[in-house]
């Protein structure tokens, strides 16, 4: 395959540039939406999904159902066709990545369209913790690929079982395809800045998306940055609708950032530890003057999922490992 003359660093600033533009464009015809289609019906809880209308149509269903469809088959295609395809070395893309910039840009601009003419997502049809699942499960699967270069707890590197790591390298770019081409398609694109949080945090890990197999994919601090953003996104939502543990995702995610995300880069101990004691005291001062103590507890269920999905897949693995073993001596 020849280099073509657009170079990653090149795709990624036009990505950035046509994502914001996009995000503009989906705030300035939030007013319009809010006159076709709301109010929408009153929130009753947290397993019901705010965004909705009280009924849709048949056409709706057709519409964001085909999208999501043809988004991710397309997206699959093109990443199956791609991957043994390696950009140049002065760090070139492939048409594929090229190709993949337009598809996701073109499916973008055609669900900000499908929203404004029928509104509904799949949030319609599917209960709201398949959404928020998906992403957990993302955000576990990186944890784990990430082992090696950082560990998983203080920086302690470790080797993790190794087909249970073969096996996710393998297949977590198809997974995280279909996670993102899911939740992007779970939500209208409505355009009031808690939702427009999640779909800018989306923007930048469909240029991850994109850039598969150029060093930018690879580039660690970009990494962390895509793991970062959902801990903004998860602040913002919940702030936006007035809800009460906005600490319990903002602590929650930081609490993986200082104990295992900052490892992705060589920073002194000592500055580690100010760090960890900055945060440690921000804490104290957000759950003692706003929160209330009482609620302090709620900061580790994030990690606690976050974590122990980790440890899952290692027992996964370790278990693998030894029955493998065991059947390669027996033969």
């Amino acid at each position: 395959m020849r280099e073509k003359n657009i170079q990653a660093n090149q795709l990624f600033w036009l990505s950035i540039l046509s994502f914001t533009i996009v995000s503009i464009i989906t705030a300035l015809l939030a007013p319009s939406l809010v006159q076709r289609f709301y109010p929408l019906p009153p929130d009753p809880g947290a397993a019901w999904y705010g965004w909705q209308l009280t009924s849709t149509t048949a056409a709706a269903r057709i519409s964001y159902w085909l999208g999501f469809a043809l988004h991710f088959l397309t997206v699959i295609y093109l990443a199956y066709r791609g991957r043994s395809v390696k950009p140049g070395k002065r760090g070139g893309v492939t048409k594929y990545n090229l190709i993949l910039f337009a598809v996701n840009l073109g499916f973008v601009l055609l669900h900000l369209v499908q929203t404004y003419v029928w509104y509904d997502g799949l949030a319609r049809d599917v209960p709201i913790w398949t959404s928020q699942g998906s992403v957990i499960v993302m955000l576990i699967l990186v944890l784990y690929l990430m082992i090696p270069q950082r560990g998983l707890f203080w920086g302690r590197k470790f080797s993790p079982p190794q087909r249970m790591l073969k096996l996710i390298n393998t297949w977590h770019g198809p997974y995280i395809a279909l996670a993102l081409i899911y939740t992007f398609w779970f939500h209208p694109m409505d355009g009031n800045w808690g939702l427009l949080s999640g779909f800018v945090y989306m923007f930048l890990l469909f240029i991850q998306l994109i850039l598969f197999n150029t060093k930018i994919h690879f580039n660690k601090a970009w990494i962390v940055l895509l793991e970062f953003g959902v801990a903004i996104h998860g602040t913002l939502i919940t702030v936006y609708k007035d809800m009460d543990i906005w600490p319990m995702f903002m602590f929650g995610f930081l609490v993986m950032f200082f104990l295992t995300q900052l490892f992705s880069w060589k920073i002194p101990t000592k500055w580690k530890w100010i760090s960890l004691g900055a945060f440690a005291v921000s804490i104290i001062l957000v759950y003692g003057f706003i929160r209330g103590f009482e609620h302090i507890y709620e900061i580790v269920f994030i990690p606690t999922a976050l974590y122990g999905g980790v440890l899952a897949l290692m027992a996964i693995g370790y278990l693998w490992d030894k029955i493998a073993g065991r059947k390669r001596t027996a033969g």
